[in-house]
């Protein structure tokens, strides 16, 4: 989510990272980056001691796996539910969201964002570092799933997460666990969507890939900007044309990002979007 955060941030969509890190030397340069990025640090909770990490190893064909370090205190997420209203987007996932001591806020925030009307979108963001903790996180990413309104998911998360081979097989999983809407990336294979009423399949441009990392959080960060740039409330009522814009704006972010060595789209390509 710190990804996505500096893709909106740069774009100028308002935007808040909420979630935790140490009073450390990492801490103090992730805080100072958000705000140099236009991202609110207002709903942050800074704990003494020293700030998790994850690094990423790109193989051969730049894809990334990832290793994560981490020692955090025992009071988690210490915040301030922040006020939501039906203009907003709130986007959760990766660790945090299924992390048992940060569960009871988390299901704070998210109930306020439900009951305010917010669009709440969930990335499960699974890694094979996971897959030893399934049996336990499995409850947690169903319920994740019953919160939101759409799922972003991988091919490898759903694989990983339910044994699901396709996009048909991972929106049965979704539905069953009460959201109606996914949209499922399949790396260079294309996207799918998957609605109530329509099922769609986008082929994505061929590009030189330099880095895979950060790609789907900024694929979240299309589909956010566009939920804001077009003030889109109701999900339920978005358009197959207005779905179709939402996608071609997230697969380019995505593209983007895979092209640079950087997590999120460049200031460059943002300055372009403000223009627009």
């Amino acid at each position: 989510m710190l990804n996505s955060s500096i893709s909106l941030g740069r774009t100028g969509v308002p935007v808040s990272f909420i979630s935790e890190f140490a009073r450390d030397n990492v801490g103090n340069i992730i805080k100072e980056f958000l705000k140099e990025n236009n991202v609110s640090t207002e709903y942050l909770h800074l704990y003494e001691g020293n700030s998790p990490l994850s690094l990423a190893f790109l193989n051969d064909r730049n894809d990334a796996t990832y290793e994560f370090y981490a020692d955090f205190p025992q009071e988690r997420l210490m915040i301030s539910i922040p006020c939501f209203d039906p203009d907003d987007v709130v986007m959760f996932g990766s660790i945090l969201a299924v992390t048992k001591e940060a569960r009871t806020i988390l299901e704070d925030l998210l109930n306020s964002a439900k009951n305010d009307g917010s669009t709440i979108l969930y990335d499960p963001n699974f890694r094979l570092s996971q897959l030893p903790f399934l049996e336990n996180i499995k409850p947690l990413i169903s319920e994740n799933i019953a919160y939101s309104d759409i799922v972003r998911a991988s091919d490898e998360d759903m694989r990983m997460i339910h044994g699901c081979r396709n996009s048909d097989e991972a929106y049965d999983f979704i539905r069953m666990n009460g959201c109606k809407f996914l949209i499922y990336t399949s790396s260079s294979d294309g996207v799918y969507l998957k609605t109530p009423s329509f099922s769609k399949y986008y082929k994505v441009p061929v590009i030189e890939t330099v880095s895979t990392v950060g790609a789907g959080d900024s694929f979240n960060a299309g589909i956010a900007y566009m939920f804001y740039s077009r003030k889109i409330r109701d999900i339920d009522s978005v358009p197959e044309q207005l779905w179709d814009e939402i996608i071609w704006k997230a697969i380019e972010f995505a593209s983007k990002v895979c092209m640079s060595t950087e997590n999120y789209i460049s200031n460059d390509f943002a300055s372009g979007l403000k223009k627009i």
